[in-house]
C-alpha cells in the first residue's frame, strides 16, 4: 500500500472512483472543465501496486467567525472500490488529512458527511443544519410593492453585486463561507439556476435569489436578504410563479424565521442536519479566535483522539493563549468535537454542560460563555 497525492496525470482514476462511489456521471465534453476544478483540491489517494483503491479531496477555503477569517480545509469526495472497504483506508486517508492540514495552516475542517456517526468518531461535529420549506401555490400571499427593482443578471455581468450582499448577510452567522469569484461560477450558480437581484430606491443591492423553475417546480436554493424591503420584494418574486408552478421549495439556515412570516405558517418543514465541522489545530485556532470579552481566565482541557497534537490544557487569558500537557488540569474539560461546536456557536455551553459533554463548575461555563460569540452557525454550499 501507498498513501500519497494524486498527480495530473491520474485524474482520470479518481473521475471514475468518484463517478461510482457516487452513482453519477461527467460528460466527455465537460471533462475540461473538471480537471481545472481537480487543480484547486489537494487529493490523497491509496493505491496497490499503483492502482488508486481509494481517495478523498481538501479544498483550501475559508470560513468567517465574528468577522474573522479562518483558513479552512473542506473534505469531499471521500470514496473506495467496494473491493477494498472496511480494511482501514479511509482512516488512514483522514489521519493523512489532518496532518496535511495542519501544515497547511487549515486550523479547521467542514464536510457534509454521508454518516454523521462514522465522522464523528474522527473528532468532526454536526455543526450547521438547514430548514427545507415546501410551500403550495395558494400559499404564495404577495405583499404591496416595496420601494426599489427586482432584476436578472446574467453570468456574464460577474458575481461582485451578489458577493456584497452576502458578505452583508453572513455578518449575522457564524461558519460561512467565503466565496472567491470561481466558487459563485462553479459551485452556486449550476446549470439552470438564476441570479435574481433586488436593488432599494437607493440603488443598493439588499437582497438576491438562486432559483430556477422546472417540472412545476420553483426551486430556490438561495434565499439572501440584507433588509426587510428585500425579503418582501423577492418573496413577491416568488409568488409571480403562482401560475407555473404547483409548489415552492426554500433552502434556508436552521434560525430562519421565514413560516412565521407567511400567511399560512403550516407549510411542510423538514430540519435537516447539514454540516459537520472539526478544529484541526486548537493552538493555533484559539490563538486566531476572536474573544469577545475575558473577565477572567479560562482554562480547558481537551480530548482528542484522532489528533494527538491537540492532547492539551488550554489557558485563555487577557495575555494570550498558552498551553500545557494534559496533566495540568484545566477548569473545563470537553472533547474536540465539543469545543468545535462551542467555538462556532452551533451549541451553547450551558447545554452542553447540562448533558454532560462539558465537564466543571457551572460558574466557569457561564465565563466561557461570556467569552465567545453569540452568533448562531449557519452553512448554505456544498462540496
Amino acid at each position: 500500500m501507498q498513501l500519497r497525492k494524486i498527480k495530473e496525470e491520474e485524474f482520470d482514476k479518481a473521475i471514475q472512483l468518484s463517478e461510482y462511489a457516487f452513482q453519477y456521471k461527467v460528460k466527455k465534453e465537460d471533462l475540461p472543465k473538471r480537471y481545472e476544478m481537480l487543480k484547486r483540491h489537494e487529493i490523497w489517494g491509496e493505491f496497490e501496486n499503483e492502482e488508486l483503491i481509494s481517495k478523498l479531496h481538501i479544498l483550501s477555503l475559508e470560513i468567517i467567525i465574528e468577522n474573522c477569517r479562518f483558513s479552512m480545509g473542506g473534505l469531499a469526495g471521500v470514496a473506495t472500490w467496494p473491493e477494498h472497504r472496511r480494511k482501514g483506508s479511509v482512516t488512514r486517508l483522514l489521519n493523512k488529512a489532518l496532518l496535511a492540514m495542519k501544515d497547511k495552516g487549515q486550523t479547521i475542517s467542514l464536510l457534509h458527511p454521508f454518516n454523521i456517526p462514522f465522522y464523528r468518531r474522527f473528532g468532526w461535529e454536526l455543526t450547521a443544519s438547514v430548514n427545507k420549506y415546501t410551500i403550495e401555490k395558494n400559499d404564495l400571499y404577495r405583499y404591496e410593492d416595496v420601494p426599489g427593482i427586482v432584476f436578472r443578471l446574467n453570468q456574464e455581468d460577474g458575481n461582485s453585486l451578489l458577493n456584497t450582499v452576502y458578505e452583508k448577510w453572513f455578518a449575522k452567522y457564524n461558519h460561512l463561507l467565503i466565496r472567491p469569484d470561481y466558487w459563485w461560477n462553479n459551485y452556486v450558480f449550476t446549470d439552470g439556476y438564476n441570479r435574481i437581484v433586488y436593488k432599494d430606491e437607493k440603488g443598493e443591492p439588499q437582497g438576491y435569489l438562486c432559483c430556477k423553475a422546472a417540472d412545476k417546480l420553483l426551486d430556490v436554493q438561495e434565499f439572501v436578504y440584507v433588509t426587510e424591503d428585500a425579503r418582501r420584494a423577492l418573496w413577491n418574486f416568488i409568488c409571480q410563479h403562482d401560475s407555473m408552478v404547483d409548489k415552492v421549495k426554500i433552502i434556508a439556515p436552521a434560525h430562519d424565521q421565514l413560516p412565521y412570516l407567511l400567511n399560512n405558517p403550516r407549510i411542510h418543514q423538514e430540519h435537516y442536519p447539514y454540516f459537520m465541522a472539526r478544529i484541526v489545530d486548537v493552538e493555533e485556532f484559539l490563538k486566531q479566535y476572536p474573544f469577545i470579552i475575558i473577565d477572567s481566565p479560562l482554562s480547558i482541557t481537551v480530548t482528542d483522539e484522532k489528533a494527538e497534537w491537540n492532547n492539551r490544557t488550554y489557558f485563555i487569558s487577557q495575555n494570550g493563549i498558552a498551553s500545557q500537557p494534559r496533566s495540568e488540569k484545566g477548569k473545563l474539560s470537553m472533547d474536540v468535537q465539543t469545543l468545535t461546536a462551542v467555538f462556532l456557536g452551533s451549541q451553547k455551553p450551558a447545554f452542553l454542560h447540562e448533558c454532560g459533554k462539558i465537564k466543571g463548575k457551572e460558574e466557569d461555563v457561564i465565563q466561557l460563555e461570556k467569552s465567545i460569540t453569540k452568533l448562531p452557525a449557519a452553512f448554505i454550499d456544498f462540496f
